[in-house]
């Protein structure tokens, strides 16, 4: 065992030695490249050879180098000068820019402005077709009352007028709203008109009259003459019936019922006109006729009751509101117009 250890031992002897060898010949190498390049350092040195190359300071090269910096330098002058000329070029569009985004900016205000007073124009021009409208409306309502007391025409006008002023839109009509309300519900407010109950007096009364038996009359014409002391009584007597009603004779009754039409006829135009006194007239001359052409019964004593009822009553109503909205209507006006 010791044997083959010795010789395991001394066989990497020769491989040592090789590479020893190979180091002490790469070290002579670098020593005579290193030796080379000295000696050819100091060759160049002795032959008065520039390691590095020297600028050339000569007239014309001097003269050369200036000639090409002045040009250079007239060069970064131009870029220079173009560079600012370009940059106050810029600053000017930049201020135009400005100058035009400020003017949109006006033309804007100006449209908004121009807008808002064509709607103020609209506005101004509807409220103004809307009052014209309802000025003519109470105008109509405001001469049915007065000359006819068409309470339902004089209403209908008026709710055609509230519904034009409640269109109106600028709060300076709100006074004029709540006057046309006012008038309203005094028109409203009427039960009855007391003409239209007249009216309906007299066409009952029209009515009635076909149905009414005649009144009978004092004259004896078609009957046979009486004899003897009939006769001779009769010749000394005459009865003729007293109270209020005088008969008519059968050959005057047409003339009497035609005088009849004709004082209800002047009845209607009384009423009509709103003439009171002329209507009680007129009443009281139908209330004789009727008197003397129809015989008294209940039913033309309620017709005659009812007639002189309509005849006593007030045909026109007082009421303040009437007329109100117009006369509110046209001094607001007056006070808006410039």
């Amino acid at each position: 065992m010791n044997v083959k250890d010795d010789a395991m031992t001394e066989t990497p002897a020769p491989a040592a030695r090789s590479h020893s060898r190979i180091g002490i010949m790469l070290l002579a190498c670098v020593l005579i490249v290193a030796i080379a390049v000295l000696a050819w350092i100091r060759l160049r040195v002795d032959s008065g050879e520039a390691l590095v190359p020297t600028a050339d300071l000569s007239t014309e090269a001097l003269d050369r180098r200036l000639l090409i910096a002045e040009q250079q330098v007239a060069r970064l002058e131009q870029e220079r000068a173009a560079l600012q000329q370009r940059l106050g070029e810029s600053a000017n569009r930049t201020n135009l820019l400005r100058d035009e985004v400020l003017g949109v900016s006006e033309r804007a205000a100006l449209i908004e402005d121009s807008v808002q007073q064509l709607s103020r124009s609209d506005r101004s021009a509807m409220d103004s077709l809307r009052l014209n409208e309802a000025e003519l409306l109470l105008i109509i309502a405001r001469e049915r009352w007065q000359l006819s007391g068409d309470l339902a025409g004089t209403l209908q006008a008026t709710e055609l007028a509230a519904t034009a002023i409640n269109g109106l839109k600028d709060p300076q009509w709100l006074t004029l709203r709540q006057t046309v309300t006012r008038e309203l519900a005094a028109y409203r407010g009427i039960e009855a008109d007391p003409r239209a109950i007249a009216r309906g007096e007299l066409d009952a009364l029209e009515a009635l009259l076909p149905q009414l038996p005649a009144a009978n009359s004092g004259d004896t014409e078609g009957t046979p003459e009486p004899y003897g002391f009939a006769r001779l009584l009769k010749a000394l007597i005459r009865i003729q019936p007293t109270g209020q009603q005088t008969l008519i004779a059968p050959a005057e009754r047409q003339a009497a019922q035609t005088a009849l039409a004709l004082e209800i006829t002047n009845a209607r135009t009384a009423l009509q006109l709103r003439q009171s006194a002329e209507f009680k007239n007129s009443a009281r001359r139908i209330d004789q006729w009727l008197l003397r052409l129809y015989a008294d019964g209940k039913a033309l004593q309620e017709r005659r009751q009812r007639l002189q009822q309509a005849a006593n009553a007030p045909l026109s109503i007082a009421l303040p509101e009437a007329g109100s909205t117009l006369s509110e209507l046209q001094r607001l006006k007056q006070s808006v117009t410039p």
